[in-house]
């Protein structure tokens, strides 16, 4: 290794350790003990763009994908470059069932290698664009000297490197395919041939890399040099015409063969409706043999009553379908499509039916239909259903009284973390099935999130109410949750509340239901409260459902205020950005300010971001619209996951803006990869709106998610915003440094603008500037500011006369 200039490493898979030998730390210019000794330093100083395909090929080698490990990477050597090294390696020894235990691998310095290969290729280049105008070699054979001339394109035709003179005589003869060679030989060599002028030929190569190319040649024979002559020709590469022809006669084959081999059922009439072909797929969805639909017709096949098994009750004809037998008379659905074949003169001379089955569609169909309002792990409706069929049985409460039961599992996160998550889904399938039991039939239960459910009963009073609710503690707390668990029995909290009259909204039956739950908890868990409307609540803490209340309440009286934050360009951070981050800010009743962590995610909970999120949108551009011009401000407004989810978003917030008449192409959509990927169809829908009218879109906190880059693949957007989480620790984390300088470089290369977030010292800008980010948000330039203060500022520049005018004046 001293002598060969070798790296070694040893990779204990057991315990995570890798030995490196002295000459690897030499080859990179460090000494042995410059670094502690892990398994992770190779990755550590790996070039980051190296990072992620070496990492694959170890990883497939281990999973016996390919015999060895072999790859090419960078590594930081001491003085700063980098060092290009050949690495080989593999698994050395294994377990008893084969899986690796260690691997062995040598790393080799090939950075002169590759020097010479990015020599050669800059060669390779300055050579294409010559002989890019040139399509056509040249070439001379001297008959009397036996010698041939050929000209740098001819080289390359032949696959040689480019260069210009002669070649031995015998060089075209070694190209030339085996089944060609005779043919070709026999043809210059017949002098007699060029009799007629010029002589024109047609045969394929072998190139040095065993590609196969076919050329055409043009030659002619002269009378000199006497007494011989010679032979001057040219040639062609016409490999593509050549493919490009047999792509055309096999197309054709195909297209004989198409209507006989695809799934669609296509079915031909004449103008009198009978059938004149037909090919195997409709004769199989119509049940007979194709020669025996000839001369049927098509109108009489295509109305024969059925039914479709797998889709009881299904209306085909309200869907604009049919239904046809299908193989073994099992009933399929169908879209009919039908065209008419026309003649040169415009005349029809019958019709063309196309035949899809949509059978598994519309059973798909009614799979997601199901899944949008039911919770995947218990079959139990989901919070969004159950918020609807709570708010009809509000509407209806004066005639047929009800009680929500408000459930909470007790101890149920100790569950989790002891059996694990798989133990705890098993856990909450019970559960639900045990509610679903023990509550009259009719009632509708529901698994609000996590381990919280909810079920709606008929009841009367509140001891009906307290029998049901005890009846639900009951069933709990006979659960058997077997041996892994580390108890096997679960306990519950339970609030409930009796709606006997119209007076309330389901998100207020919601809340009392939760006080109530919450004062059973506080009371000592697995136990029942029921509120009463008329008594005192029995919890003080401020919940989430209080909360959420409040915020409407805020709405009205001032309470729920918009903040602005600046967002500066980071040539000039001194001077006022006209850029602003929109920002909600609310204050309680004692008026103390509620921090947006706490009533954001209470909105959420109880489905009222959507809600929120629009009061922002209208209070922004109501108020201040006239300030989204030219030379004003840009605002940015943060958009929910639920928010995203309304499919009627975009028609809300035009409306808006053609009321207030603010640009759109001032208003900024922020939205997170979170929020994104909850509803993606609903989000990218919204979001090629929002750009069509002009609006501009930014994907907020970049880098936080696993799939960030990949939503730049999906997403049309104009600005990324990197998570602050990467931003606050430049100056100290060389890891932070090197992902804020991808995403900046990634997204420049893309020409989308970069703002960083959370910037707190001067050090941050300055690295900022240096990785080419353009601007920059956070509490060094600006804490956030009611709205109405950035406004004015704003308006007083706009208006202000320009220095000759005061000057003048």
């Amino acid at each position: 290794m001293e002598q060969a200039n070798l790296g070694v490493w040893d990779w204990d898979l057991r315990t995570g350790a890798c030995v490196y030998s002295d000459t690897w730390f030499r080859m990179l210019g460090y000494e042995p003990g410059d670094f502690p000794r892990g398994g992770d330093l190779w990755i550590t100083l790996m070039h980051p763009d190296d990072r992620e395909k070496t990492i694959d090929k170890g990883e497939r080698h281990l999973r016996g994908e390919t015999p060895f490990i072999e790859a090419e990477m960078r590594l930081r050597h001491k003085a700063g470059h980098w060092v290009w090294v050949l690495d080989r390696g593999g698994v050395v020894e294994r377990d008893a069932a084969g899986a690796p235990l260690r691997v062995v691998g040598v790393q080799t310095d090939i950075s002169g290698q590759k020097a010479s290969e990015a020599a050669l290729h800059d060669i390779k280049e300055r050579f294409g664009l010559a002989l890019a105008a040139s399509r056509t070699g040249i070439w001379y054979f001297d008959i009397a000297t036996r010698k041939s001339f050929w000209d740098t394109h001819t080289h390359v035709i032949m696959g040689l490197p480019p260069q210009e003179g002669a070649v031995p005589s015998d060089t075209w003869l070694g190209f030339l395919h085996p089944e060609d060679r005779d043919e070709a030989v026999a043809t210059h060599a017949d002098l007699s041939l060029f009799d007629h002028g010029d002589r024109r030929m047609r045969y394929r190569i072998l190139r040095p890399d065993g590609e196969v190319r076919h050329l055409e040649t043009l030659a002619r024979f002269s009378s000199d040099p006497k007494p011989h002559g010679s032979i001057v020709g040219t040639v062609r590469d016409i490999t593509e015409e050549v493919l490009a022809a047999e792509a055309l006669r096999n197309e054709e084959k195909r297209l004989r063969v198409t209507l006989a081999s695809i799934s669609d059922g296509v079915v031909s009439t004449d103008r009198k409706d009978r059938i004149t072909f037909a090919n195997p797929a409709a004769a199989e969805m119509l049940g007979l043999a194709p020669e025996a639909l000839l001369g049927q017709r098509s109108e009489e096949l295509f109305a024969r009553p059925g039914t479709v098994g797998d889709l009881p009750g299904f209306d085909a004809a309200a869907a604009g379908l049919m239904v046809l037998p299908g193989r073994h008379e099992r009933g399929i659905l169908v879209r009919c499509t039908t065209n008419p074949i026309t003649r040169a003169d415009g005349s029809v001379s019958g019709f063309v039916h196309t035949l899809l089955d949509v059978t598994s569609e519309q059973k798909k169909q009614r799979e997601l239909a199901y899944a949008a309002e039911h919770d995947a792990l218990t079959g139990l409706y989901n919070r969004s259903a159950f918020e609807e069929i709570l708010q009809a049985r509000v509407a209806s409460a004066g005639e047929t009284p009800f009680a929500l039961l408000y459930i909470d599992l007790d101890h149920f996160k100790a569950l989790n973390d002891y059996a694990g998550h798989a133990a705890g889904d098993r856990a909450l399938v019970m559960i639900a099935q045990l509610i679903v039991g023990s509550v009259p039939a009719g009632s509708v239960a529901a698994r609000l999130g996590g381990d919280e459910f909810a079920a709606i009963v008929d009841c009367g009073d509140e001891g009906d109410a307290e029998r049901l609710a005890e009846s639900v503690l009951a069933a709990i707390g006979s659960a058997d949750l077997g041996s892994n668990a580390s108890y096997r029995r679960l306990g519950a909290s339970v609030g409930t509340i009796v709606v006997a009259d119209e007076g309330l909204h389901a998100p207020d039956v919601i809340a009392h239901a939760d006080d109530a739950c919450y004062a059973a908890k506080a009371a000592g868990r697995n136990r029942l409260v029921v509120h009463s409307q008329t008594g005192e609540r029995q919890a003080s803490r401020l919940t989430a459902a209080r909360l959420v209340g409040d915020i409407a309440d805020a709405k009205e009286d001032g309470r729920l205020r918009l903040y602005g934050q600046e967002i500066r360009s980071l040539a000039d951070p001194d001077a006022p950005g006209e850029k602003i981050e929109i920002l909600a800010r609310l204050v309680d009743r004692q008026g103390h300010f509620v921090p947006p962590a706490t009533f954001i995610p209470a909105a959420e909970r109880f489905g009222r971001a959507a809600a929120l999120d629009r009061w922002i949108i209208a209070k922004l551009l109501r108020d201040h619209g006239h300030v989204l011009r030219p030379g004003g401000l840009t605002v940015g407004v943060n958009l929910s996951a639920q928010t995203l989810s309304d499919p009627r978003l975009w028609e809300y917030v035009h409306g808006l803006l053609e009321e207030t008449g603010a640009l759109p192409e001032r208003v900024v959509f922020e939205i997170t990869e979170t929020a994104a990927v909850t509803n993606f169809e609903a989000a990218d829908r919204f979001v090629r709106q929002a750009r069509s009218h002009g609006c501009r879109i930014s994907l907020d906190d970049f880098g936080a998610g696993l799939s960030s880059f990949d939503y730049l693949r999906r997403f049309p957007v104009d600005s990324l915003k990197i998570n602050g989480s990467f931003v606050e620790n430049l100056p100290t984390s060389r890891f932070d440094r090197q992902i804020v300088s991808s995403i900046s470089r990634v997204a420049r290369g893309l020409g989308y603008d970069v703002i960083a977030e959370r910037i707190e010292n001067e050090e941050t800008v300055g690295i900022l500037q240096g990785m080419h980010v353009q601007f920059g948000q956070g509490y060094l330039f600006h804490k956030p500011e009611p709205i109405e203060c950035l406004v004015q500022r704003r308006l007083a520049l706009l208006e202000a006369p320009a220095p000759h005018q005061a000057a003048g004046g």
